[in-house]
């Protein structure tokens, strides 16, 4: 890229520079700037910065090897990570050597026996969820319920109605 200083500016063509040497994804101890991830054809830095975060606030890992060796594909099944977000997964397994030839694969492979789509286990967790946001609706009506049952026996029983 030509950065002319006489055109853009020092500044301008500083913060380039310098924005272009930073790592858009970070894995544990490893980083990944645009370059390394432009040489795999991966050129979504918005989907890596998500990444990034998920994987060393949440799930804290050590470097991207841990990632693919002891990481089930299920944790990344999040609200926050799209398809997207595992592809670029798939650039750094790449850029790391792990996986052979079909990265993404064979860590779903590995994990998860046969493989499936993203979506699709996205879909299951969502369903999942739904699945016990009904439960827990119906087991907190059961237990007003009873309790309604409680309070009004207590008060009948307190004023003295319907004694027999």
């Amino acid at each position: 890229m030509d950065l002319s200083a006489a055109i853009l500016g020092k500044s301008v063509v500083a913060y380039i520079t310098e924005r272009q040497k930073t790592a858009v994804l970070r894995i544990g101890r490893d980083l990944f700037d645009r370059s390394a991830l432009s040489k795999v054809a991966c050129f979504n830095f918005t989907a890596a910065a998500n990444l990034s975060k998920l994987l060393n606030t949440e799930l804290r890992v050590k470097d991207t090897r841990e990632v693919f060796e002891h990481i089930h594909p299920d944790r990344l099944a999040i609200p926050r990570l799209g398809a997207v977000s595992l592809a670029v997964l798939g650039a750094a397994f790449e850029v790391k050597g792990l996986g052979g030839d079909a990265p993404l694969l064979n860590w779903f492979a590995k994990h998860r026996g046969s493989p499936i789509t993203f979506a699709s286990l996205k879909h299951k967790d969502e369903t999942e969820r739904a699945k016990e946001k009904k439960d827990t609706k119906a087991r907190k009506a059961a237990r007003r319920n009873i309790a309604h049952t409680i309070r009004v026996e207590r008060l009948e029983k307190r004023s003295g109605a319907h004694a027999s």
